[in-house]
């Protein structure tokens, strides 16, 4: 992460905190209900959930959206039956105007195979400094079906395929998922999604290293001086990002950044959890 701007004395602080949630695709009818019945969702996504085809992506649907509110509801007073959310032009979603302004938090989620993410960050000092705050987050699960070499001219830029390549063949793979990560990451934050080229901008890695957790001590994150982000089209060191290993197959990646402002945000480290679905709903649900 670049860190050749000053940091604003006068920003608040942001601390983004990253939950890791495991997902059951395969719930039996009884439990499916039972989160239905906590009424914790609003009518239009009861009906979302129920427009999915297949049981697996009804429960994955399910199991995300009451996630979502029982860890909202963690750093709030508000009910998890009491977040309303709005979406973006390609689809972010966000808390609606008047909760954001209420309670200071912005969030984004990602999920791939049997993990969710979901990363939180609070100040309700934001909107007073003026800040136009901008987070993303995306897990990605290596797989070794993705013909990679098929993708990387249309997704990556000529330095990110240079370094690719420069490795020995058995990283090349998990250097695709980590920059894969880091790309949606960025612009899940930008909220343009794909809608924005992912040639435009790129990620270097210290000594073009392949990043692994230190006896396999999971979560962790890889030290603030391995990536390094360009862009054409952003002024690079207001984007931040941490970039992590949940397991051997699972990689994560946080982007926090100002989009109206050259400064360099005041960040904490981002905390970490692992915690199901059994232990948010109890602690959530009167």
């Amino acid at each position: 992460m670049s860190v050749s701007s000053p940091i604003n004395s006068s920003q608040p602080l942001f601390q983004p905190h990253i939950y890791f949630v495991p997902l059951d695709g395969a719930l039996c009818a009884a439990d499916y209900e039972a989160g239905l019945a906590l009424n914790w969702l609003t009518d239009d996504e009861v009906a979302k959930v129920s427009r999915y085809r297949s049981e697996s992506a009804r429960n994955t649907g399910l199991q995300v959206r009451l996630a979502l509110r029982a860890i909202m509801s963690l750093h709030s007073d508000l009910k998890p039956f009491e977040w309303r959310f709005s979406y973006g032009a390609k689809g972010k979603p966000a808390l609606s105007e008047d909760l954001l302004v209420q309670t200071g938090l912005h969030f984004n989620l990602s999920h791939s195979g049997d993990w969710l993410m979901i990363g939180i960050v609070s100040n309700k000092q934001a909107y007073a400094a003026e800040t136009a705050l901008s987070f993303g987050v995306d897990i990605e699960r290596e797989r070794s079906s993705t013909k990679i070499e098929a993708i990387l001219n249309h997704y990556f830029s000529a330095v990110e395929i240079e370094d690719l390549m420069a490795l020995p063949l058995e990283l090349q793979r998990q250097r695709f998922f980590d920059l894969w990560a880091l790309k949606e990451a960025f612009i899940k934050a930008t909220g343009k999604g794909l809608a924005q080229s992912l040639t435009s901008f790129g990620f270097t890695f210290a000594a073009n290293s392949v990043f692994e957790a230190v006896n396999e001590q999971y979560p962790t994150i890889a030290a603030s001086d391995y990536i390094h982000f360009s862009a054409l089209d952003y002024h690079e060191p207001q984007w931040q990002f941490y970039f992590g290993r949940l397991s051997p197959y699972y990689r994560f990646s946080v982007c926090i950044g100002d989009m109206q402002s050259q400064s360099l945000l005041q960040i904490k480290a981002p905390t970490m959890s692992i915690i199901s679905l059994a232990q948010l709903i109890p602690s959530s649900h009167d």
